[in-house]
């Protein structure tokens, strides 16, 4: 008996060294491969019109660095932010995302059991927490003020406002629309029913933006304009605000958590990866492609749109407005 106990021991103490080599190989491997070579198609921006752009701030916490990233993050606290972007052009107002619903504790409810439990998680550390409408009052807009909402992707703390918002048009890829529609588990449901009615699909065209083969060009003039990076849903974009031809920025959604992620050609951690992406394959791609484009336009701010350092960075360190100088 006692040599069963002995070998069992021995089988266990293997099994945790080879869990502990193997955990440690992919925290140092981690790094992506680059993205297939491409072409830049640099846009034309030159006569843009005067426009401004706001950050709009819903809520905020803290998390644990290594969450952000897979492999060895440097960023020891992720500082975390549920944030908007409103577009201020002279055909009017673009709000780009708008947070959680007012109503989200009552909308989780119905949420199956492991999407409940991530959702209380992350809805635990939150601080500061407000309403699209109030977000939008302190940078002096209104609801009724907003031309069109544009969300980054459907998930519930980028779409949620809408349930608010309840009579802004609601611009998607065509994608996206279709996920919203189908009532698929990643959408919730009372937000899904909140855009019916007043949802348009964003009509791509293969006309090349910066390192992608097709755009969506909200105003028509360069000042917005829409690409797709699938992968963290199918129909996740990636958002070019172009305030000149020297300050710009692209709102990049949840495909990555932190700039690091883009700066390094790493991908999201594993635990965000396997509650968030629809498509794991997809959505590494899109990271690595990210990553390209911020070699080649190093000048370009990146936005992910919960990492509130790299949108104090542009932003001045606080919420507010910026226009070009």
């Amino acid at each position: 008996m006692a040599r069963v106990r002995i070998r069992w021991g021995r089988l266990l103490g293997a099994l945790v060294v080879l869990g502990l080599i193997a955990g440690g190989i992919k925290l140092l491997t981690a790094e992506l491969s680059p993205a297939p070579a491409h072409a830049r198609a640099a846009p034309k921006l030159d006569a843009l019109p005067r426009v401004e752009v706001c950050w709009l701030e819903f809520s905020r916490s803290d998390v644990w660095g290594q969450m952000g990233t897979a492999g060895l993050t440097r960023t020891a606290t992720w500082r975390n932010t549920a944030s908007g972007l409103l577009v201020r052009h002279p055909k009017g107002e673009v709000l780009i995302d708008a947070g959680y619903s007012p109503n989200v504790l009552e909308e989780t409810k119905g949420r199956p059991l492991l999407q409940r439990l991530f959702t209380k998680i992350a809805l635990g550390g939150l601080r500061d927490a407000s309403t699209a409408t109030q977000a939008l009052q302190r940078v002096g807009a209104t609801p009724a003020g907003l031309k069109g909402f544009i969300a980054s992707h459907a998930h519930q703390d980028h779409l949620g406002g809408m349930v608010e918002l309840t009579q802004v048009p609601v611009w998607l890829p065509p994608e996206e629309l279709e996920l919203i529609r189908a009532h698929d588990e990643a959408v919730v449901l009372e937000q899904a029913r909140a855009v019916e009615g007043r949802m348009t699909a964003m009509a791509f065209e293969p006309k090349p933006y910066e390192t992608f083969d097709e755009s969506f060009d909200f105003f028509g003039d360069g000042v917005l304009v829409v690409t797709k990076i699938p992968g963290h849903t199918p129909g996740s974009i990636a958002t070019f605000v172009n305030l000149s031809p020297t300050k710009r920025l692209v709102h990049v959604g949840d495909t990555v958590n932190l700039t690091e992620s883009i700066e390094r050609r790493l991908p999201k951690s594993t635990v965000m990866q396997f509650f968030t992406d629809t498509d794991s394959g997809e959505a590494k791609a899109a990271v690595a492609k990210l990553s390209q484009l911020h070699e080649l336009v190093p000048e370009l701010h990146f936005l992910p749109a919960h990492d509130r350092e790299a949108w104090k960075k542009f932003f001045g360190g606080t919420p507010g407005c910026v226009t070009a100088k």
